[in-house]
């Protein structure tokens, strides 16, 4: 056999290989469009499958999310974010959405009110980029061990200073309690010895109080404007 024909059966198995690893995209992302239907996961498809890694792939959201060591040791331009037991996938979905288009870090501590697998948690368009700001604690302790250095604010209707009375710092936890319901306020979390600061959202009065993600939003976009929204642009 010449030159010639083993360059050409070079070029052959080259093409060969494009040729696969094109359609296996096409599959990957057939198999993903397949998953969704006007933006929400279908309920016919497994609960590991709740995330799509950056080749489009799924893959469990557990194996997506950042462990407590690495978000300790994370440079971050805005203070973390905390939900301590949160009940509506739907808030703690739009929470995940917040902290990908803001670098935040979102610690979430269980127990949770709903299974991460949730379909609702699609509601965002959640992807493993996204996943990849979220920490999951199996308790209150493993936070606060986790993050030694950090300063938590904790939002409570039962603070008396305002949020926009703080000066920021990117270390801080902001400590966002259960959504109302017929659970009060964890007052051993949002008052314990571990909470530096309670602070409060202004409201009108005798209204319903605002989604807890609103709440959130309004808080880590202060926070980061304080801090000259650095990273953002």
């Amino acid at each position: 056999m010449d030159n010639s024909e083993n360059t050409q059966e070079a070029a052959a198995k080259t093409e060969e290989q494009a040729a696969s690893q094109i359609e296996s995209h096409k599959a990957a992302a057939s198999r993903v469009e397949q998953m969704y239907e006007y933006g929400y996961r279908k309920s016919n498809y497994g609960p590991d499958e709740l995330v799509t890694d950056a080749h489009g792939n799924p893959i469990s959201v557990m194996d997506a999310m950042l462990s407590a060591d690495d978000a300790a040791r994370a440079e971050t331009h805005t203070p973390h974010l905390c939900f301590y037991s949160p009940r509506i996938p739907g808030n703690t979905g739009s929470a995940i959405r917040l902290c990908a288009v803001t670098g935040t870090i979102l610690h979430l501590v269980e127990p949770l009110g709903f299974n991460l697998h949730d379909t609702k948690l699609r509601r965002a368009g959640l992807d493993y980029h996204d996943m990849a700001h979220v920490v999951l604690h199996p308790n209150f302790e493993n936070l606060v061990e986790s993050m030694p250095n950090s300063r938590i604010i904790a939002f409570t209707a039962n603070a008396t200073k305002l949020y926009t009375d703080i000066e920021y710092k990117p270390n801080d936890i902001l400590l966002f309690g259960p959504e109302p319901g017929d659970i009060p306020d964890p007052m051993d979390v949002m008052a314990g010895p571990h909470v530096a600061e309670q602070v409060r959202l202004p409201m009108r009065p005798s209204l319903r109080s605002l989604n807890l993600t609103n709440c959130a939003s309004i808080a880590v976009y202060e926070a980061w404007r304080q801090l000259g929204f650095a990273g953002g642009k």
